[in-house]
């Protein structure tokens, strides 16, 4: 079994790549530390299949699954995650399979052997619509997310999206702006931004998303783009590239 592995932290590569290599009749013929990445080196050695981690740089693993899930030769696709118990439960589908981290060996041989059991069974077609249905579920057809699980040293806690004041990307971490405080989030924008219930959130610039409620002015700026004050007395640029994908908040 040919696998490739993508995840952009260094230690929990090496530890699977260990794993893999440990194991009989599997071969890792690629690591990748992105998601561009992960997707050159797949259409490049054609594995049967890929361990992806969730949040990478560059492109997250949901997107890579997208695209996967639109070819006909898509590899079975095992995810390394992070994220809390609701959004593991999305993950649990038949042919499909996670890795919550950190993880134990028991764990992985598990994960394993599910995975020999699918890439073995015939190909019907049926690994994309896993895929697809993997990420609808990931998605959160029924709704938006509520509150995010934010780090806080060796804890971590939930924290309800409406306290959340902007979302502002910094290099492989979002800076998740509170009312009380700010936290520092592995993730990239356009994942958080994604699971926002976009009637309450808007992005307005490459590097930042807003909770709209905390919008007390907007003022015409240079080149048809808006300066933004929020009630923290924040000011943001709010591009005309993005004002023109939410003209409903000018009118």
């Amino acid at each position: 079994m040919r696998v490739v592995l993508a995840d952009d932290e260094a230690p929990a590569r090496r530890k699977l790549a260990r794993f893999l290599r440990e194991s009989d009749d599997v071969e890792l013929v690629g690591e990748a530390r992105s998601g561009s990445e992960a997707l050159a080196l797949i259409a490049a050695l054609h594995p049967d299949l890929v361990f992806l981690d969730v949040q990478m740089p560059d492109l997250d693993g949901v997107r890579v699954a997208e695209a996967l899930a639109a070819q006909e030769d898509a590899p079975r696709i095992v995810f390394v995650t992070a994220f809390d118990r609701h959004a593991v439960r999305a993950f649990e589908l038949d042919a499909l399979d996670y890795l919550l981290k950190p993880f134990d060996r028991t764990r992985f041989d598990r994960t394993l052997l599910r995975a020999r059991a699918a890439v073995s069974a015939p190909l019907v077609g049926e690994t994309s619509a896993h895929v697809a249905e993997l990420i609808a579920r990931l998605r959160g057809e029924t709704g938006f997310a509520r509150r995010l699980l934010l780090p806080d040293g060796e804890r971590s806690f939930y924290l309800p999206v409406r306290e959340v004041v902007r979302l502002e990307a910094d290099r492989n971490e979002v800076i998740v702006h509170a009312r009380r405080r700010t936290y520092a989030l592995r993730a990239t924008l356009e994942s958080l931004e994604e699971r926002l219930d976009p009637a309450q959130f808007a992005r307005v610039h490459r590097s930042h998303v807003v909770n709209i409620d905390e919008i007390v002015e907007v003022h015409p700026w240079f080149h048809g783009d808006q300066k933004l004050l929020l009630r923290d007395g924040t000011e943001i640029a709010w591009s005309r590239r993005y004002a023109a994908k939410r003209p409903d908040l000018l009118r």
